[in-house]
């Protein structure tokens, strides 16, 4: 057979789920190497016999595309998925319209949150299949009010915002250098500081920095009237006032903004996790058929580093080389290899 490409890679932790399938592979490559030593005796030049020290079996997968999983098979830190900083929760219930005095209105279980951050409410008919336009609802408390877009009795499913029961630490990116013009004496900032409803003023303020372009000078933030060179920052709206020293100048800002991440902390007592891998590769043939081969090793962990190279006009590949360990199975089996073909259906004549 022909191989022609790189196949498909799978790592699994034993007795669990996948813990990661690369598709997009760009190379694989299976090493196996014998440390030999040659036994020597009389006086010949030839070594009478051989003895194996060592067998060695690496696997190194390349992949096109990024995923954390292959960062925690290297670390063997935890991954947290769906962690939010978000100051709402967003809640989706099915309620039935009531005519309240030539208004049609609906009421949900939970107080709606309003205003700051949080996204408006949307109002789903299945019966049309369309929304309710934005223009025709009002919200006040737990009732929902629509002018038009729906008829007593409907069944609507709505999609509201309520405020958050805690704000997870991870649950923010940073924004960096983010530019400004200062007009008016002041500028508003692109996104909400992270810390939420539930957050104090310090804590959503002080991871802001602010610094002029030109000078590369930090500003310094203060509480009362901003001096030549200060600032002062409103936590809830993300407004940041200036001297009027500061008119027309322009500044970079970083801060913090809550968001929806995926987080693997990197612990100092992590230790490599140990896998079973599969790569599976599927190759045409010259005379119709398809041919493939599979290799499985039982027991692997990481080997190399693994280098997240992130350049200019490049699009980055991320390389793992697992080495084989032994899984001290009863029939001392490493791994195997298989070679197959895919029947197909259908006469090609």
């Amino acid at each position: 057979m022909i191989i022609k490409g790189a196949g498909k890679f799978m790592a699994k932790i034993p007795g669990c789920d996948e813990l990661i399938t690369l598709g997009s592979m760009v190379n694989m490559r299976l090493d196996i190497q014998l440390e030999m030593v040659d036994i020597e005796g009389g006086d010949t030049s030839v070594p009478i016999d051989t003895l194996l020290r060592k067998k060695v079996i690496d696997i190194t997968a390349e992949d096109a595309k990024f995923d954390l999983n292959l960062v925690r098979l290297v670390l063997g830190a935890k991954l947290r998925e769906g962690v939010s900083g978000l100051p709402y929760d967003m809640v989706n219930e099915s309620v039935n319209v009531v005519n309240n005095a030539g208004t049609f209105t609906v009421t949900v279980s939970n107080p709606i949150l309003v205003g700051g951050s949080a996204p408006k409410v949307q109002v789903y008919v299945p019966s049309t299949g369309v929304f309710v336009p934005d223009a025709n609802i009002t919200v006040s408390g737990s009732t929902i009010t629509m002018s038009t877009g729906v008829a007593a009795g409907d069944t609507v499913i709505v999609y509201y915002p309520v405020a958050s029961s805690a704000i997870d630490p991870d649950g923010f990116v940073w924004v960096l250098e983010e530019k400004h013009d200062i007009k008016g004496g002041l500028l508003t900032l692109k996104n909400p500081l992270f810390g939420g409803a539930l957050g104090s003023a310090t804590s959503k303020t002080e991871h802001v920095s602010v610094r002029l372009t030109k000078e590369n000078k930090l500003l310094k933030k203060v509480t009362g009237t901003p001096a030549e060179d200060e600032y002062v920052i409103d936590p809830a709206t993300g407004e940041i006032t200036f001297n009027s020293h500061l008119e027309g100048d322009q500044v970079y800002v970083n801060y913090k903004r809550p968001e929806v991440v995926d987080v693997m902390a990197i612990g100092a007592k992590d230790f490599p996790l140990t896998v079973s891998v599969v790569h599976d590769g599927q190759f045409d043939q010259k005379d119709g058929s398809i041919q493939g081969y599979q290799t499985e090793l039982y027991a692997c962990r990481v080997k190399s580093n693994f280098t997240l190279d992130a350049a200019r006009q490049t699009a980055a590949t991320h390389s793992v080389t697992l080495t084989v360990i032994d899984p001290e199975r009863s029939d001392e089996r490493l791994g195997s290899i298989k070679r197959y073909q895919i029947s197909q259906d259908g006469e090609r004549c």
